[in-house]
């Protein structure tokens, strides 16, 4: 598809920009449309944020208007697709305990389909959408990342990860778009979230392609609602939406302004196998038999023993920081050694058996192959991470054991017996197999889904800005994978290069998603919209616990990598300010 160069180097398909400016298609040059912005949100977290500052020339459409622009959506053309329904709908505040029914804005909701048709296997396939337009039109786009491996369509609030979920992008006057990345989940059977494994085409549609057709779609129909492009586009996604968000960075680097990559899973591949197969049959030499003789990886580890093993990670690590507070805040300098912890001839507290300090040992260490390979990564020593070890529920193991059997391996292991595959596939040969091809598959899974490399030229060049930021108790993407990425990325452009577009941020005690014992509230979004519009790179940040943790309210200043926060030696350890960033 053609592509024009619009001013600031952003680019748009030819249409789009035609029908954004009323202009013949051609090269152009659009003079801002809004005034340099103040701060969309408080330099407080998103939690605290009640009053989002309003952007400048926030254009409000006339109901009725809207209504009949709305509806005359339903006969705009897409390449390659068809909207299937365009409906107004007004104002509506959210309702209380429902996270499924947020507060919206009157918004135009827009749903389509793309690339339609029948797969290999028999199956229908298209990469659905859905994208909602607000009436109060801000002029940014946002892009919401998907979760686990797509399937559904989630509803476009574009609700912020990292902050309260009151707020979203919808309702800060953002044109929000989401999408089933080329497939729809299978129900009634234990692997029918996985069968598009079997689909090529749905292979690499979920893997990156959907990526710039979902894009160019929301651009025609945002262009043609409010008769302008976007100003500004943002992406925004957390574990495999973070997986999306660097592959945007790297494969697609005109598409977006600004990208937020949460929680990332960029080499999936290599994850899978590790989460699934590697601690399956780990957790299996320690855990007890089930009924039918299978081990019960959800209960290798006793309650009692977890605690144990939380006290010890934190009498190790507590402290580091300067201050014991609970929290392992310098997870770059945390390092145990699980064999030390092991009961004495005449001790039987606060201990392990030998057993079991080996097999914690040996899952922080990650898997490895038998000639000695690391797999895919080692794992923080935290005290949330335990849960992992230990309790772990089969649904995770199963949720890896599906994507590494029927969607990352070619060819690929159709079974609904997800945690039987993890209990006895071979890990050498599944990780051989996530980087072989076939005459069918003429992709391998590290390919079409693994968005690892350090080559962001061309997102610089177009001044793009990328903000990663990842839990150091993340248990499935674990924070030194990230480091290690990051720090290639300096490699190539060094520091001051790497400063002028690129920030990471690792959030201490911060699971795969919210924890109760980390500050992980913050306003990444403000800071991404100031660096974008303003200029403004980000630094220290203001990160809060939320109201249900076990410190509401407490604060910490969240460093930018590779800065911890250490305690200043005075003063309360609730507050932020008696805290500061300092280098390793």
């Amino acid at each position: 598809m053609a592509l024009l160069r619009l001013s600031g180097d952003r680019h748009l398909p030819r249409e789009t920009a035609a029908a954004a400016t009323g202009e013949p298609v051609g090269r152009i040059t659009m003079k801002a449309i809004f005034a340099p912005l103040s701060r969309l949100f408080s330099t407080a977290l998103f939690i605290a944020a009640i009053s989002q500052g309003a952007p400048a020339k926030t254009v409000a459409t006339p109901v009725a208007q809207s209504e009949a622009r709305c509806a005359e959506l339903g006969a705009v053309r897409l390449q390659g697709g068809r909207v299937t329904s365009a409906t107004f709908e007004s104002a509506a505040a959210a309702k209380a305990g429902s996270p499924e029914a947020p507060a919206r804005p009157a918004n135009c909701v827009v749903q389509g389909s793309i690339n339609q048709r029948i797969g290999i296997d028999g199956r229908p396939y298209a990469i659905r959408f859905e994208l909602r337009l607000p009436a109060a039109w801000s002029g940014r786009f946002y892009y919401q990342g998907g979760a686990g491996v797509d399937g559904v369509v989630p509803p476009a609030d574009g609700v912020y990860p990292s902050g309260e979920h009151g707020q979203s992008a919808l309702l800060s006057g953002m044109a929000v778009v989401t999408t089933d990345s080329g497939h729809e989940a299978v129900s009634g059977v234990g692997n029918g979230a996985f069968l598009f494994g079997a689909d090529p085409q749905a292979r690499d549609e979920y893997g990156d392609q959907q990526l710039p057709l979902v894009t160019d779609a929301a651009k025609r129909l945002i262009a043609q609602y409010y008769g302008r492009a976007p100003e500004w586009s943002y992406f925004y996604g957390c574990s495999n939406g973070g997986r999306q968000a660097m592959a945007a960075a790297q494969k697609w680097p005109y598409l977006f302004d600004g990208i937020i990559a949460c929680s990332p899973g960029f080499r999936l591949a290599q994850a899978s196998i590790q989460g699934s197969i590697v601690r399956a049959q780990l957790a299996a030499t320690i855990a007890p038999k089930k009924a039918d003789g299978t081990p019960d990886i959800s209960h290798a580890l006793t309650a009692a023993q977890q605690d144990v093993i939380k006290a010890l990670i934190l009498r190790s690590c507590d402290a580091l920081d300067g201050v014991a507070d609970g929290m392992v805040s310098h997870p770059s300098q945390c390092r145990v050694e699980p064999l030390k912890w092991v009961c004495a001839a005449d001790q039987s507290q606060n201990c392990l058996s030998p057993e079991v300090a080996r097999y914690v040992r040996a899952f922080l260490a990650g898997g490895t192959l038998r000639d000695g390979r690391v797999i895919y990564s080692s794992i923080p020593a935290d005290p949330q991470i335990v849960q992992y070890m230990g309790s772990e529920p089969e649904m995770y193991v199963g949720l890896f054991a599906g994507e590494a059997s029927h969607v990352y391996t070619t060819p690929p292991t159709m079974t609904p017996d997800l945690i039987g595959y993890a209990l006895k596939a071979d890990a050498d040969t599944e990780y051989r197999k996530l980087f072989a091809s076939s005459a069918v598959f003429t992709r391998s899974g590290a390919d079409f889904t693994n968005a690892d490399s350090p080559n962001m030229d061309a997102f610089q060049r177009h001044g793009g800005k990328i903000i990663i930021y990842s839990g150091s108790a993340d248990w499935a993407f674990p924070s030194p994978d990230v480091e290690a990425y990051y720090q290639s990325v300096q490699k190539r452009y060094g520091k001051a290069g790497t400063d002028s577009f690129a920030r990471l941020y690792i959030v201490p005690g911060m699971l795969h998603g919210p924890s109760p014992y980390a500050t992980d509230r913050f306003d990444v979004m403000g800071a991404m919209i100031d660096w974008v519009e303003r200029g403004a790179a980000p630094d220290t940040l203001l990160a809060k616990a939320a109201p249900d943790a076990a410190w509401p309210g407490r604060t910490r200043p969240l460093c930018a990598f590779p800065k911890e926060s250490t305690y200043n030696g005075s003063g309360s350890i609730e507050q932020a300010t008696s805290f500061h960033c300092h280098a390793p």
